[in-house]
């Protein structure tokens, strides 16, 4: 049986809940709730989290030379866009398509200055994910067909930075896979402003944001919580799920396979203090853009994250609503993000404290 929030995804694919997991969930949470931690996953999820790939640990002996499109849905991004954009095409990414989704400031001619193609999506002004999921899914056929062959794929929001594994970058790890692995797992720092922070626009947002922790909340055995990157070999064979968490498989094809090497990617959801606060305000207004949406997940976040936005500016991290899953409901325990990677992936391509 597929769970509400689960049905009319691509090619009928998503988690199945079974007669037994609403009294293991109810438990669940009952448990959770005694602890002060949030509820784990639910029972249908774990279950297809640990099913919905196989991984791939081998690497080629020729390089692939396969173009590289990135492509990113943006809503009054201006202050980030320009540094999500270019951070792209230095990781060797061929083309950049940025959706402007009715921003109202000037986040096409930021994405468009950066070198991207914009489009222009006529927008009815309320954040639906499903609609940006199937909007995303016929860009890519669409771009895909044109290019006249497979493309590899790599989907962001306007503030996640992506980066090759290892100090390599995205095109370093594509040219090395093997054809038939499908997609390319993510593990994902989240950053947190302190008191002193002040990002700049057109630089990237590492030079002034290096507080970090780890994103627990995995969509696959290998504690990936996005999978933002897919080999479109044609269209319609794969596509991605919402959120870019997981893939969607049509019937009877084999199980998608990931690579064992994964993208770091770096997540900035809370950047300049004033500019992030106006942002969320203007979302959540009357007739704002989360306001108006059916996700009640989304409202949710946004709420959280202006509580968030206030206590990271104020260096209170140990009392964070925390959001992942399983783990205490407040605190969390920043680092330096260089102090949780390998040496070999503390490596910038970029010049820091320079425009990008």
């Amino acid at each position: 049986m597929k769970v509400a929030a689960t049905q009319n995804l691509p090619f009928g694919d998503g988690p199945d809940a079974g007669l037994r997991d609403l009294p293991r969930w109810t438990l669940d949470v009952a448990l959770a709730r005694l602890r002060r931690r949030n509820p784990p996953q639910t029972p249908w999820w774990r279950r297809y989290v640990s099913g919905w790939q196989t991984f791939e640990c081998s690497r080629c002996e020729i390089s692939q030379d396969v173009p590289v499109y990135a492509l990113s849905m943006a809503w009054n991004e201006d202050d980030v866009i320009y540094a999500t954009v270019r951070n792209l095409f230095i990781q060797g990414v061929d083309k950049v398509f940025v959706v402007d989704d009715g921003s109202d400031d000037e986040t096409a001619l930021e994405a468009k200055a950066a070198g991207a193609t914009v489009i222009t999506d006529t927008s009815d002004g309320a954040f639906e994910e499903r609609r940006r999921t199937d909007r995303i899914a016929q860009l890519i056929e669409d771009h895909t067909e044109a290019a006249g062959g497979p493309v590899w794929w790599i989907v962001v929001d306007a503030d996640e930075f992506p980066h090759g594994p290892d100090g390599m970058t995205i095109r370093d790890l594509v040219r090395v896979l093997p054809p038939w692995v499908d997609t390319i797992g993510s593990r994902v720092l989240e950053h947190y402003p302190s008191e002193r922070s002040a990002p700049k626009p057109r630089h990237h947002p590492l030079d002034e944001l290096p507080k970090a922790v780890w994103h627990e909340n995995p969509s696959c055995p290998a504690g990936h919580w996005k999978h933002q990157m897919l080999y479109v070999r044609r269209p319609g064979e794969a596509r991605f799920m919402p959120g870019r968490h997981t893939i969607a498989a049509p019937p009877g094809r084999r199980p998608v396979v990931e690579s064992e090497a994964s993208l770091l990617m770096h997540h900035f959801p809370l950047r300049g203090r004033e500019r992030t606060a106006q942002k969320f305000q203007q979302a959540s207004a009357a007739g704002g853009r989360y306001t108006m949406s059916s996700d009640a997940f989304i409202k949710r976040r946004l709420e959280i994250r202006r509580q968030m936005l206030d206590l990271a500016y104020r260096e209170r991290y140990d009392e964070l609503p925390n959001m992942f899953p399983g783990r205490p409901r407040r605190g969390t325990p920043v680092r330096d993000w260089r102090d949780l990677v390998s040496p070999a992936e503390r490596r910038l391509h970029h010049d820091a404290g320079l425009p990008l």
